[in-house]
């Protein structure tokens, strides 16, 4: 019943209701709650604290997911939007599913880089770290948006064409 919710895509509340459906009339008066506990075994790997849900124990993550890999062998992948900053850990050969370990209802800034990296204690780890430019522009502390010196390399005036024709 589990893989055939799973399957169908249904938010906890329509698999309780379609389980409950497909009951014979006995079988009604047991409550099922399989669905909505799921989650339970991995609360407690994890930390709310401003604003920012992180994984704090990602060994015991990992050994609970039963992908006792060398985490060595995974990357840290950092997105953001206007609205949220996620921090997912993907597998080098892509062969094991991603595991998010990173949330934040905060948007891109130094200050909410910083609190998630130390929130899943990146520098034990190392990952490499994949994302868009802007990203990697924020963890490189460059600066963001227009700038007047677009190399961080030299300091070329890419406004001033009269001065480098």
């Amino acid at each position: 019943m589990n893989d055939l919710i799973r399957d169908l895509d249904l938010p906890k509340s329509k698999a309780e209701l379609f389980k409950t459906a497909t009951m014979e009339p006995s079988e009604r008066k047991v409550r099922i709650s399989v669905c909505r506990k799921r989650h339970e075994d991995l609360v407690q790997f994890f930390k709310m604290e401003r604003g920012l849900v992180a994984c704090t124990d990602i060994d015991g993550l990992i050994q609970t997911l039963n992908t006792n890999q060398n985490l060595l062998d995974w990357r840290l992948f950092i997105d953001s939007s206007k609205f949220s900053l996620k921090a997912v850990l993907l597998h080098n050969g892509n062969t094991l599913p991603s595991i998010p370990v990173g949330h934040s209802v905060h948007n891109e800034s130094c200050e909410n880089m910083k609190i998630l990296m130390e929130a899943i204690n990146y520098n034990k780890f190392k990952w490499q770290i994949y994302g868009d430019l802007k990203m990697i522009a924020l963890l490189l502390g460059l600066q963001q948006g227009f700038t007047k010196y677009c190399c961080f390399i030299c300091e070329w005036d890419s406004r001033a064409r009269s001065l480098h024709c």
